[in-house]
């Protein structure tokens, strides 16, 4: 009767956990829908602005090439007027947003000189158009098709310090590859950490003191053009290599995955149990020396 009332108490507390772990998965499930559900619309609207402003900023840069001030004033003024309305939530860090910012106010500036600087307002048109795109593709900006030019520049750099040429040619050579840098500065720190963004900053300040001294010194220079292709590298994802490991569970479903696995180690555990049960009672008993 004892081992009778143990085996019924055993699948009692199995009928207990599997019922628990249904409930708690039933539980989960919903609340992820209606999280889902909330939000649908909320992430829906701010894709569509963020696409707005791609396309909004696709047509400044277009005006900016062909000197059409109006237009792109006019494009600038409904580009802040969308940023407005724009949630950025989940889309890109604080530093990504300032970025964002202070590109659209050098658009402004550039746009309201009186003697419009041609150069200056396609510049800055470029930084905005990438910036824009980078923050509306994720996946593939295109920022990142800048890697082979600011490594040509850093190679042009090298170059020239190898041949020890004039200190004018690689302050020059050094000025483009500054140049290039700071056209995608803004849309890469919408992309990446900002440690990353800091780590170039400081690189490429250092590296500007040495090109801008009288007597370059031409051993530091090297080694700060090594380690600047390292940075570069990182940058633009050159150097990251895909984990070849995939977590079992990602995301809200882990608590669903360790009650499951909880349940089938219980089921197991106590399966066995029966097993020696039924054994002991049909006389079948474990050889123990």
């Amino acid at each position: 009767m004892k081992r009778t009332f143990r085996i019924k108490t055993g699948f009692m507390v199995v009928s207990f956990m599997t019922l628990l772990f249904w409930t708690n998965l039933s539980y989960s499930v919903s609340a992820e829908s209606t999280d889902a559900n909330g939000n649908t619309d909320q992430q829906v609207s701010a894709k569509n602005s963020i696409e707005q402003l791609n396309e909004e900023a696709a047509l400044l840069y277009r005006h900016a090439l062909e000197n059409d001030i109006e237009e792109v004033r006019g494009s600038i003024l409904r580009i802040s007027k969308g940023l407005e309305h724009i949630s950025f939530e989940g889309q890109t860090t604080v530093e990504g947003i300032h970025a964002l910012s202070e590109t659209i106010v050098e658009v402004k500036e550039a746009a309201v000189r009186v003697k419009s600087d041609d150069a200056s307002l396609q510049q800055a048109s470029a930084k905005l158009r990438l910036a824009a795109d980078s923050l509306a593709n994720p996946a593939k900006p295109l920022w990142l098709q800048y890697y082979k030019i600011v490594k040509n520049d850093i190679d042009a750099l090298s170059t020239a310090a190898d041949q020890q040429l004039s200190s004018a040619i690689i302050a020059s050579r050094y000025a483009l590859l500054e140049e290039h840098y700071e056209t995608i500065r803004p849309a890469a720190m919408i992309r990446r950490e900002p440690y990353e963004i800091a780590q170039l900053d400081a690189w490429l300040s250092h590296t500007k003191g040495l090109t801008a001294a009288k007597q370059i010194d031409i051993a530091q220079l090297k080694s700060m053009i090594a380690h600047g292709e390292e940075l570069v590298n990182q940058l633009f994802g050159r150097e990251k290599d895909e984990s070849a490991f995939v977590p079992f569970v990602q995301g809200p479903n882990r608590r669903a995955a360790g009650l499951l696995i909880t349940s089938i180690i219980i089921a197991a555990l106590s399966y066995a149990g029966y097993r020696k049960y039924r054994a002991q009672q049909q006389g079948i008993f474990p050889f123990r020396r």
